[in-house]
């Protein structure tokens, strides 16, 4: 399952990526133009920072800014850094066998609609969504 939590911090990085390379924004702005929460956002923007995606920097002059090409950043790779491994269903973990892997009918289903999404995940960037924010306005 994709947590609220990745989903924020999919659109931080795209709001990130609408401002031009290098400058600088703070927390509160993002807050203020994204409604995400600004406790969730102070536990994901280390998280991110870890990961090298961003810098940030502490006071006066300070602020958030990307230092990775948002084109280079997949929904994947975000949602995973986040929650961890992607999967549409328990059943397909590999530490949860199942004892009726061999004969459940929606194994298959499952396992190809969990393909797809991975997918669409992989192929989608930052960049990309960043594109959609600025369309909308």
């Amino acid at each position: 399952m994709i947590t609220k939590k990745a989903e924020y911090a999919i659109i931080a990085l795209a709001d990130l990526a609408t401002l031009p390379p290098g400058q600088k924004t703070t927390t509160r702005e993002i807050v203020a133009r994204q409604a995400i929460p600004s406790n969730l956002l102070a536990q994901l923007l280390p998280v991110i920072r870890d990961a090298g995606w961003v810098e940030s920097t502490r006071g006066a002059g300070g602020g958030v800014a990307l230092c990775k090409d948002p084109a280079q950043i997949t929904l994947r790779e975000t949602i995973e850094l986040i929650d961890g491994p992607i999967t549409i269903t328990r059943c397909l973990f590999q530490s949860m066998p199942c004892g009726n892997k061999p004969s459940c009918p929606l194994r298959d289903v499952w396992q190809e609609a969990q393909e797809k999404m991975l997918t669409v995940f992989e192929k989608t960037t930052v960049a990309e969504l960043a594109a959609r924010l600025v369309a909308a306005g």
